[in-house]
């Protein structure tokens, strides 16, 4: 087997020490992940994803003045080639592609707006930006004076489901023709500061709030954007500090677990789903390897966590669905993304 390839994106400039998209690539046998060099200088790359069908990769720009995505052609030696980029509203951390392909959405948390764009069949950008402007807020005042908007899935029915921290929503909508279009706006409770969700096999979307260091699960009724608070559950097997805060929720391949990371405590917690997929228990708490868990990769065998604060990935071998750590944590300036190449 070939060793796996994999993008990482950093904090650059004022905000981090990295330079911009990295290319890192994982041992087939071993396990062992080592970043290779950077493959494209760009501000702020918070957040990547990559194209369903074409050798492409989207990287936000995560800047105030100046905020973009960018498109990058893949070569067979991992070469990024920039394809084009699209000024969307302030603070892009996060970049969500349909299914099939056909567009894509950037989350503007400075904003409050979820941005979407056309894709041409190569993958390039096709058309402008559109925009989805956001409303509201919620009763943390240091936190929630107005929308913020910070991630985005597309659910099996096509309905976008974008999170708003700031306003404590989950924003549902549709991309028509590269335009979003609000379909319902439903609320969670008050303060929890919704951060990022998944859809599980069995219909259930798991999503992590950030304020209040808590996992809802709701449930959808007529469709995806009918969705219904059905429970909630810590976020850590054991109690943590006020001041931690959630940050990524990943689905293991054959949907029995659920990983989160939580920045303060530093820790990945391990979830078991509910044999019928309603909700989750969680059952241990592992040390992230380093500080500020932004964001995990979690496959059939490994976990992959992208420690911002203490800049490094920890590489986590899986046993009976529990991370154990495989070696010494790898430097990398102010890692914040982590996902495979394809």
């Amino acid at each position: 087997m070939s060793d796996q390839r994999f993008w990482v994106g950093a904090y650059t400039g004022d905000q981090g020490a990295g330079r911009g998209v990295y290319r890192a690539r994982r041992d087939s046998g071993s396990g062992a992940f080592e970043l290779v060099e950077c493959a494209a200088e760009v501000a702020n790359p918070s957040y990547l994803a990559t194209h369903p069908g074409r050798a492409v990769l989207y990287a936000v720009s995560e800047l105030t003045e100046g905020a973009a995505v960018v498109a990058y052609a893949v070569g067979d030696d991992g070469e990024l080639r920039r394809l084009g980029s699209r000024q969307v509203p302030a603070g892009p951390c996060h970049v969500a592609v349909a299914p099939g392909g056909e567009c894509l959405v950037v989350s503007c948390y400075v904003a409050g707006a979820f941005a979407a764009v056309r894709l041409a069949p190569d993958g390039s950008f096709d058309g402008d930006v559109a925009v989805l402007p956001g409303h509201g807020n919620g009763p943390r005042e240091d936190r929630q004076e107005g929308p913020h908007a910070h991630a985005a899935v597309f659910a099996p029915d096509g309905t976008v489901l974008g999170t708003d921290l700031g306003a404590d929503l989950v924003r549902a909508f549709r991309v028509e023709a590269g335009v979003p279009r609000p379909v319902a706006d439903i609320a969670v409770p008050p303060g929890c500061g919704p951060r990022h969700l998944v859809v599980h096999p069995s219909g259930t979307v798991f999503l992590i709030t950030e304020l209040a260091n808590m996992v809802l699960a709701l449930r959808p009724g007529d469709g995806y954007a009918d969705l219904a608070v059905i429970g909630e559950s810590p976020a850590t097997a054991e109690p943590v500090a006020a001041d931690a805060t959630s940050a990524a929720i990943k689905l293991s391949p054959d949907g029995r677990r659920v990983y989160t990371s939580t920045r303060g405590a530093d820790v990945i917690t391990v979830h078991e789903v509910a044999g019928d997929g309603t909700g989750l228990r969680p059952v241990a708490d592992v040390p992230c390897g380093g500080h500020g868990p932004r964001d995990l990769h979690v496959d059939a065998d490994w976990l992959h966590a992208a420690n911002q604060g203490s800049g490094d990935v920890a590489t986590f071998r899986l046993v009976d669905g529990v991370p154990r750590p495989q070696g010494r944590p790898v430097e990398a300036p102010t890692p914040v993304c982590v996902i495979p190449a394809g």
